[in-house]
């Protein structure tokens, strides 16, 4: 089979699942409805975070709603973008615990948070992140394989130090999301969270752009500690949000589609690098 063949109408139902609002990311919404224009069944799983004290309960609570709409006589299909994959990554140990592992698994573009990239933009203090979690993460910069030299690391630290004492007069820390507070809270409890592994394979569809913005050198967006299932990584068109948006929607819809099917026939490997 090839990724231009149309007939999806025997594939499983595909859990699309949405880590923020319509109004706040209506590009993914979009999106779906794209892939439904191919013929695809494609569901969409949302669920605010309302009253949930820790990342964990929020993620917990997205992936019982996503076992709403799966019947086990039918494979678990599951994909999501953006946070919405950071919630499935968390809700997915739920889901094996259960001795439940979805067929197919695919991210879009979901990277994890790369330590001198949050150092550099202030998220742990923007989030209040307790001390102890921030000295692990500039410690995994100490860390091979990607080690960093010692002098660098503090020199980013020194330079951190500087910026937070101007930004703590000129705004005192407040974080420009919260003009839209629902961003601020979500994230907070997002960055505020240390992920665990997974077992479950999965498809990695990551734009280039991502990688050299975020994480030089790893087209895994520095996921790959956390699919201890293995997984594959093809690059998408785009940037993080046109890579959802035509003309790099359908090629991206195409690759989802060439792997699902691959997977449901069982003649799936893991996808290569591209």
């Amino acid at each position: 089979m090839n990724g231009d063949d149309s007939a999806v109408e025997v594939l499983p139902p595909l859990l699309a699942i949405r880590g923020w609002t319509a109004e706040i990311d209506p590009g993914y919404l979009r999106f779906i409805d794209e892939m439904r224009a191919t013929g695809a069944e494609v569901v969409d799983v949302f669920v605010p975070h309302g009253e949930c004290k820790t990342f964990g309960e929020w993620a917990d609570a997205v992936m019982v709603e996503a076992l709403v709409h799966f019947s086990e006589t039918s494979p678990l299909h599951i994909l999501s973008y953006c946070g919405g994959g950071t919630l499935t990554t968390v809700g997915l140990r739920l889901l094996e615990q259960r001795g439940l592992q979805p067929a197919y698994l695919g991210f879009i573009d979901v990277r994890a948070g790369h330590p001198e990239f949050r150092l550099r933009m202030g998220f742990d203090s923007m989030y209040a992140v307790p001390w102890a979690q921030r000295i692990r993460h500039q410690l995994v910069r100490l860390t091979p394989p990607d080690r960093e030299r010692p002098g660098a690391v503090a020199a980013s630290l020194f330079r951190r130090a500087v910026r937070s004492t101007i930004e703590l007069r000129s705004r005192g820390w407040r974080s420009r999301n919260r003009r839209l507070p629902l961003i601020h809270r979500q994230a907070e409890l997002a960055a505020r969270w240390e992920f665990d592994s997974i077992r479950t394979p999965a498809h990695l569809y990551n734009c280039a752009d991502s990688v050299d913005r975020y994480w030089p050198g790893d087209p895994s967006l520095g996921r790959s500690s956390l699919l201890r299932g293995g997984f594959g990584v093809r690059f998408i068109g785009g940037d993080h949000h046109s890579c959802l948006q035509p003309p790099h929607s359908a090629d991206l819809i195409a690759k989802i589609t060439h792997d699902r099917r691959a997977v449901h026939a069982g003649t799936s490997i893991l996808i290569p690098l591209e």
